[in-house]
Parts: C-alpha cells; sequence; structure tokens
C-alpha cells in the first residue's frame, strides 16, 4: 500500500513538472509572438505626426505620413534586432543609436571583394550616361521684364551688341556662363529654358526666352560638343560607382529579409482623415 502511495505520488510529481514546463512553454512563446508584431495606433501616428510639426510648423500630407510610419516601423525593426543581437545595454534613450550599428553591421557585411576588369567595363558600358561628357553651352544674356521690352532689347543688340552687359535690367545671377549642360540650365533657369536654348542657333541674339524671372535675350557664343568617355582614365571611379551599386542592391535585399521577419499590426486609427 505505502508503495503504491509513493508511486502515485511521484507520479503526480512528474505531471505537476511537465504541465508547469508546458504553461513556461507556453508563456515563453506567446512573448516571443508578441515581440514580432509592431502596432501602429493612433497615439503613435499623434506622437509622429507632433514630431513631424515641430520640425516644419505644418501638418504632413498622405504620403509624408505614410513615410513617418515607415520610417517608425524601420527604425523600431531594427532596435529590436541591436537587442536581439545583444547590443543594448539597457540605456533607453540610444534607440536611433542602436539602430544605426544594426545598419552600420549591415553595410559591412555586403562589402565585397573588388570586382575584375570584365565587370567594370560591362557597368561601365551598360551606365554611359553618366560618364559621357554631354553637349555644353557658353552663352550670355540680357534681362527684360517683359516680352516686349526682350523683343525690342534683340533688335537693339542684332544690330549692335556692343556694351551689351550693361543693357537691359540687372539681374541678381551672372550675365555670363561658360560651359554649361542642360542639366545645369535647368536647375538655374528651369527646364522649358534650358531646353528651348539648347534648340537656338548660335552667332545671333536669339528669340526672347522666359523663366521663373523674367524675359532673357540669350546669344550662344560656343556650343561644345558631347565627348564619348574612356573606360581606362575612369576604372578607379567606376570601380567605386560599381561597389557602391552592389552595397546598395545587397542592403536593400538584407533589409527586405529582416523585415519578413515581422509581422506589422495596423490596429484601427479614427479621428484622422489622413
Amino acid at each position: 500500500m505505502q508503495n503504491r502511495l509513493r508511486k502515485l505520488a511521484q507520479d503526480r510529481l512528474i505531471w505537476f513538472v511537465v504541465f508547469g514546463l508546458l504553461l513556461f512553454g507556453a508563456d515563453r512563446w506567446l512573448q516571443a509572438r508578441e515581440q514580432q508584431v509592431i502596432k501602429i495606433d493612433l497615439p503613435l501616428v499623434e506622437k509622429l505626426v507632433a514630431q513631424w510639426e515641430g520640425q516644419t510648423e505644418r501638418r504632413p500630407n498622405a504620403r509624408e505620413l505614410d513615410a513617418l510610419i515607415e520610417g517608425y516601423i524601420r527604425e523600431e525593426i531594427l532596435v529590436r534586432e541591436a537587442a536581439r543581437l545583444g547590443l543594448d545595454n539597457d540605456d533607453i534613450i540610444i534607440r536611433r543609436r542602436l539602430a544605426q550599428k544594426v545598419e552600420f553591421m549591415m553595410a559591412d557585411e555586403t562589402v565585397e571583394a573588388l570586382p575584375d576588369r570584365q565587370a567594370l567595363q560591362r557597368f561601365f558600358e551598360e551606365n554611359r550616361a553618366q560618364y559621357d561628357a554631354p553637349e555644353t553651352l557658353t552663352w550670355r544674356h540680357v534681362f527684360a521684364d517683359t516680352e516686349a521690352e526682350a523683343r525690342q532689347l534683340r533688335a537693339a543688340l542684332n544690330r549692335n551688341e556692343d556694351d551689351w552687359q550693361n543693357k537691359g535690367k540687372p539681374f541678381m545671377l551672372n550675365r555670363q556662363y561658360a560651359r554649361q549642360s542642360e542639366l545645369d540650365l535647368s536647375r538655374l533657369m528651369g527646364t522649358q529654358f534650358a531646353a528651348a536654348l539648347f534648340q537656338q542657333e548660335a552667332e545671333n541674339w536669339g528669340v526672347p526666352l522666359q523663366s521663373a524671372f523674367g524675359w532673357h535675350v540669350v546669344k550662344i557664343d560656343t556650343r561644345h560638343a558631347a565627348q564619348q568617355a574612356a573606360f581606362g582614365p575612369l576604372i578607379e571611379r567606376v570601380a567605386r560607382d560599381y561597389q557602391k551599386m552592389q552595397r546598395q542592391q545587397a542592403m536593400a535585399a538584407a533589409w527586405d529579409e529582416l523585415r519578413g521577419r515581422y509581422e506589422i499590426e495596423l490596429l484601427p486609427i479614427e479621428g484622422d482623415g489622413q
């Protein structure tokens, strides 16, 4: 009888331990599952919007709000990864630094050995546009407030351009520019102005062109032809660009893989139409 009681007690103890372990395991599983959920709720969104307003003095539009939320998600994932890797030291004020540490680690892991010359040659040919020197213009202009004034100036300049730099209205920028590409001109005067000027013939003062500043009578002094780049002298630059491209692609792939480990839970947000 005593042996049966002892055996029953032992069996109950074993089942108690097993049941406890099961409960402990289930609790740890639920905690781990909860750690993979990033909750986006109204208080969080309001906080992000308040931070944006403090920096820009306006509310974000829908696209900017999406970018703010995506930025928070990225930071939260990287912070959790930093904690998982043991990079945190219980200092809650270094969230951003922890996220940056993980990004730096990801960048270091993507650094590859220098590619061979053949790979660089292919990359150079595929991206030749960024190495070839584009057509450029050396040009000068006289500024006017209205198109009518500009037309009068053009007629006068084509008769006699002496002292041209003192004619027309004062202009806040330069009156003469050397070797400007269409992209340079677009940044300076706008895309429509740049496209029209590159269609203009040299030699004479051309038809008035409009920019955001006003009206311009322009003369092209020299049209410099585009020049095709040679691979050899640029090989170091090409190698840097190639590695930068490879690093960006690897970082993007690593981020996609990292984000795939997390479930983003968007909770209902009421009261904000954006």
